[in-house]
This record gives structure tokens, sequence and C-alpha cells, in this order.
């Protein structure tokens, strides 16, 4: 059968339970988000910058049972997401970075956009993947799932090439997506230890929450501040 590289991709995130994405189309990735767009179980997040994209997606993995997913272009697009993606790598945190890339069918250096995504993000990722054949989408997206997830867990990112993404290829199957690893990353649950913390802030008489500088000269800032917090515990515990 023939599908295009953009369709398989969004197949394979449906496959692993993605259920949003967080990013900016572009003409990198417009095939991508023209799939999303048709995806019943995914809905394309749009951000204004791709930093909120990363960080977005690390609260979704931490904060549901769903991966946290970015759908960005690439070069300026994947520099502007490397604050969240760092974060997330640095907590380990699962979340996968898809990429759009450049066309490599044409022979052509020095496009728009043309970088080596792969070197600039080695060191904040666990793995990185630059897919060039269609029969490569969905198997590339599982193995990038299961590494994100298993062991200590933390961002993967995958390119996929702009030929891939706008032309129809050969593929034999559409594989469903089978857990390999055994006891893979779940979003941790509030220990009783944070519950029993936000009891006695919400109890408090006068709640103080104190960092570098907070002693400063301003007694009625601070003083906002701490009837924010205990207002926002408050809500936390009723909820």
């Amino acid at each position: 059968m023939k599908k295009s590289g953009a369709w398989l991709a969004v197949y394979a995130l449906e496959q692993i339970g993605v259920r949003y994405t967080f990013g900016i189309p572009g003409v990198h990735n417009t095939e991508l988000y023209d799939e999303l767009d048709q995806s019943e179980r995914i809905t394309p997040i749009l951000v204004t910058h791709e930093q909120c994209a990363s960080f977005m997606a690390d609260a979704v993995s931490r904060t549901t049972d769903s991966i946290g997913c970015c759908a960005i272009v690439p070069a300026a697009g994947m520099t502007h997401a490397m604050s969240g993606i760092g974060e997330a790598y640095l907590d380990g945190i699962p979340m996968l970075v898809i990429s759009g890339g450049i066309r490599r069918d044409t022979g052509r250096h020095y496009q728009l956009h043309d970088i080596d995504q792969q070197r600039v993000l080695d060191g904040i990722t666990k793995a990185a993947f630059l897919v060039k054949r269609h029969d490569e989408v969905i198997p590339t997206i599982y193995k990038a799932y299961e590494i994100a997830t298993s062991g200590e867990p933390g961002p993967v990112f995958i390119e996929l090439s702009g030929d891939v993404q706008l032309f129809t290829g050969e593929v034999d199957d559409l594989p469903v997506y089978q857990t390999v690893y055994q006891g893979q990353w779940s979003s941790p649950q509030p220990d009783e230890g944070i519950r029993r913390a936000a009891e006695l802030i919400a109890s408090s008489r006068k709640p103080e929450y104190t960092s570098a500088g907070a002693r400063a000269k301003r007694p009625s800032l601070l003083s906002s501040w701490r009837n924010c917090l205990a207002h926002r515990f408050r809500q936390h515990c009723r909820d």
C-alpha cells in the first residue's frame, strides 16, 4: 500500500496514545499538520513560540497518562524548543519531539533550515532519529516512544524528511503498537506527604513563600503573594 510519511506519522502517534501535539506549522511540516487536522484522536494545539510547545508537552507527560509531543519546524523551531526539551531531560520526563526536515531527494545543499539537528540536540535527548524512508516512519516512532518511556525517561527527537512527509511511498503493513518493555513510565501521583503539606499550608494563618531575594524591600508585594498562594492551595484542597 502507498501512504504519505505524514499520514504514517499520525497513525503511529495515535497508536501510542498521543492525545495532543504542541507547535507551529510551517513550510517543513505542513503535511504533518494537514494529517493532524484530520485525526479524530489527536488535537494539535498551536502556540506562539516553540518554547511554549516544549514546556506544554512536558506538562502533559507530568500530569496525564499520555506522553507529551511537540510538532515543530526544523532549525529555528528546534532551537526555540530546546529549553523545554532540556528541562524534560534533566527531570527524567518522557517527551516526543517531531520535527519536519529538508527534502533529501533533490541533491541540493544549503536549503532553508538545513541543519544537523541530531548533532545540536546531542546531550539533551535520549536519542535522535532522522527518517529518510516511508517504511521507517512507524517503526521509528514506536522505538522512540519505547526509549522515551523506559528506564530513565526523557525526550526523544525525530526528524521527518520533507520528501517523506510530502509524497506517498510503499509500506508493507500498518502494525499496531504493542508494548515491548514491562513497567513503562506512568505519570506520578502526589504522595501522602505532598497532600499533607498542602493541607498544612491551606490551614495556616500566615503562609509564606521564601526564595532567593524574596525578602525584598516591598512588604506589600510579599503580602499579596502570600495571599495568592494561600488562595491557590485552598482551591487545590477543595478540588
